[in-house]
């Protein structure tokens, strides 16, 4: 009988010493990643559904050993000893079981047999639920993907952000996956300035119509790009002076490739204090030129210059090909 009691107190100290494992993501990321076919999720879907079941076993299992060890020491000692030996145990156990030691052990069988633990907790629903402990507002939220931050953001309809807000955070959350080739202003619709032009009254005239402040200089076509032009450094001739492109142009010109980053391009802008940077594919040919200002607008979720006063949208006016490239009266495309 001595043997039971001691047992039974051994249980009673492992069951109060037990800290089931709680969800590491959260329940949207559950949902999510189980939408999405994510085998893997089974036992952390147990272990969300099943967490309140776990803690009313727990309950259970030490209510049920403080009864064991009660009547063991009654039956072993007499009632006297007896019961003054349970309630010795009760007041030890919960000391007891907070030693490093057993807390150790506890954690190493309860992982161990987790699966088995989860399974007798679902089976044992229609008495668990009669105790069960509400643990979700005890848990500290956590976060696991920027899927979910999106959804926090969206679904946040006490007024705390803003429209502006809500929309600034959603493109920085999304601005890691952007590319060059996705937000430049592609070669067919590029305003550019050959080399040896002189900049007189009509060139300059014309160059403020476009509403640009920087023009790639050409060497004879646009896969050869020798300088950038400012708009500004036109503002210093005079009437009478006479200066080529090539007298006024910046002779630096800063490279990305199409594949980089959008990311990228805003550090290289900030780094070299380059507005302009010209964008060329595998074989350096120019495929687009992309600003500063088209790095920052995908990144705050908004525009900041409407620069191409007809146009918000330079892409979508290279799709509609105004200058009908490759568009001879006989095309075909195969």
């Amino acid at each position: 009988m001595v043997i039971l009691l001691l047992v039974s107190f051994v249980m009673l100290i492992i069951a109060s010493a037990l800290r089931p494992c709680r969800p590491e993501i959260s329940q949207f990321e559950l949902d999510r990643r189980t939408a999405n076919g994510d085998q893997d999720m089974r036992l952390h879907v147990l272990r969300a559904n099943l967490q309140d079941d776990v803690y009313a076993l727990r309950h259970i299992l030490i209510g049920l050993g403080l009864v064991l060890v009660t009547c063991f020491a009654v039956l072993s000692y007499g009632w006297t000893w007896g019961a003054m030996l349970a309630v010795a145990a009760a007041i030890a156990y919960p000391r007891l079981s907070s030693f490093g030691v057993v807390r150790s052990l506890s954690d190493k069988f309860y992982r161990k047999y987790e699966t088995a633990i989860l399974q007798l907790a679902n089976n044992m629903q229609p008495l668990t639920k009669l105790l069960r402990v509400n643990t979700a507002d005890q848990q500290v939220r956590s976060i696991s993907s920027r899927a979910e931050v999106a959804h926090i953001i969206d679904s946040e309809t006490d007024g705390i952000l803003s429209r502006h807000e809500q929309s600034m955070m959603r493109s920085m959350l999304s601005f890691d996956g952007k590319k060059v080739k996705d937000y430049m202003t592609p070669r067919s619709v590029m305003n550019a300035i050959g080399v040896n032009e002189l900049v007189g009254p009509l060139v300059m005239d014309d160059l403020y119509k476009t509403g640009h402040s920087h023009f790639p200089v050409l060497d004879g076509d646009i896969d050869h790009i020798v300088g950038i032009l400012h708009i500004h450094t036109l503002m210093t001739i005079h009437d009478k002076d006479s200066k080529t492109v090539k007298e006024m142009m910046e002779p630096r010109v800063f490279y990305i490739h199409e594949d980089q980053a959008l990311e990228h391009a805003l550090s290289a802008c900030i780094k070299h204090r380059r507005h302009l940077l010209v964008v060329i594919n595998s074989y350096r040919e120019t495929v687009g030129v992309i600003t500063i200002e088209d790095a920052v607008e995908q990144l705050i979720g908004r525009k900041i210059v409407d620069e191409f006063v007809d146009h918000d949208d330079l892409r979508a006016v290279a799709e509609r090909n105004p200058n009908k490239n490759n568009l001879p009266k006989n095309h075909r495309d195969v």
